[in-house]
């Protein structure tokens, strides 16, 4: 039964928060089960997780080093620049091995975590210019918040669909030089090509960023029962650890004239929080370097691809892994009521 991604995507857009998380995980186990059980795919996942989290402990211990004077601050807050610097770089090589290590699995090799480092050494190149387009993709989503206006409106709608339509494209442009170790302007002009390569089955995929409408608010929960937490803990704690005193305004002073308040459960919610937030970002990206690699391989390269995997691995680049499209699918190939029942 054919259906539309556009479909898809609106039923995966209105989903509840517990809904919208089952779908991930749900997605994210039928990605590792689709392709075998490697462990080694997860190897650049869990470096990722690590370097991540190194990486926000280092920086909320700086924060509250300086201000609890505790040893090692300022080379904790040193440190948490340069990974933050570097990360760009680190991010698009471990993608590029894990793409590449994808690409073995599903061709039928037995691939490990080594075998992708050398692989990949000689596309180091084509790593660095992704990432020095990830970083000036990030000053263009920091800079757009800045002015007001009815200009600054338009121009912030137009570069919201300049980030999108870049994280396709570097999902796109991983496989392609992980495979085939295309040059970046080479992979983007075969990409212009894909489209008609596509089979009919899968053409709904191309250009649909299906992960980004799921998890855009799984983390906001969190946040806010951390945040809620932490101002109970702020007050609960003020006589314990150090603290400070808030004054009241004269029209709080039904409630407070004055209140001993310490920020330190403030900023351990704020790192706990960052760090959950960085898993999930980190296990979509995985997702999606895995789920963009069998698609690549896919369109450009089937017949490397392992029979036994064929049928399988087209089913679940139309997302029948995922508990809500498979519902939608039924509810798409439920018959009819029939308006002029007998009787």
């Amino acid at each position: 039964m054919d259906y539309s991604f556009d479909n898809i995507e609106d039923s995966l857009d209105n989903l509840s928060f517990p809904d919208r998380l089952k779908s991930v995980w749900s997605l994210f186990k039928h990605t590792f089960t689709i392709i075998g059980h490697d462990e080694d795919i997860l190897v650049p996942w869990y470096r990722l997780l690590i370097y991540n989290t190194v990486m926000v402990i280092a920086f909320f211990y700086g924060w509250l080093g300086w201000w609890l004077d505790l040893p090692l601050e300022g080379w904790m807050i040193f440190l948490a620049i340069v990974l933050f610097i570097y990360k760009y770089f680190y991010y698009n090589k471990q993608e590029m091995r894990m793409s590449w290590i994808v690409y073995e699995v599903v061709v039928g090799n037995d691939p490990d975590y080594p075998s992708s480092v050398a692989a990949c050494k000689s596309i180091q190149s084509q790593i660095r210019k992704i990432a020095w387009l990830d970083i000036g993709m990030t000053f263009i989503q920091k800079g757009k918040w800045a002015g007001g206006g009815f200009l600054m409106i338009l121009v912030r709608l137009f570069l919201s669909g300049v980030e999108e339509v870049w994280d396709l494209i570097n999902h796109y442009l991983l496989p392609s030089v992980a495979v085939d170790k295309l040059d970046i302007t080479s992979g983007v002009k075969k990409m212009k090509k894909l489209k008609s390569q596509i089979p009919e089955s899968l053409v709904g995929v191309f250009g649909i960023d299906f992960l980004g409408s799921v998890t855009r608010q799984i983390v906001v929960p969190v946040y806010l029962v951390l945040g809620v937490l932490a101002i109970g803990l702020g007050v609960g704690l003020a006589g314990y650890v150090p603290s400070s005193e808030i004054q009241g305004s004269e029209n709080a002073k039904y409630w407070f004239e004055t209140l001993q308040f310490t920020w330190i459960p403030v900023v351990v919610a704020l790192m706990i929080g960052k760090l959950f937030s960085s898993i999930i970002a980190q296990t979509v990206t995985a997702v999606k370097v895995i789920y963009f690699t069998i698609f690549y391989t896919k369109i450009t390269h089937p017949n490397r691809i392992k029979p036994e995997l064929q049928a399988d691995l087209v089913d679940y680049l139309k997302l029948k892994g995922v508990d809500e499209v498979d519902d939608l699918d039924k509810q798409d190939t439920d018959p009819a009521p029939n308006p002029n029942p007998a009787g």
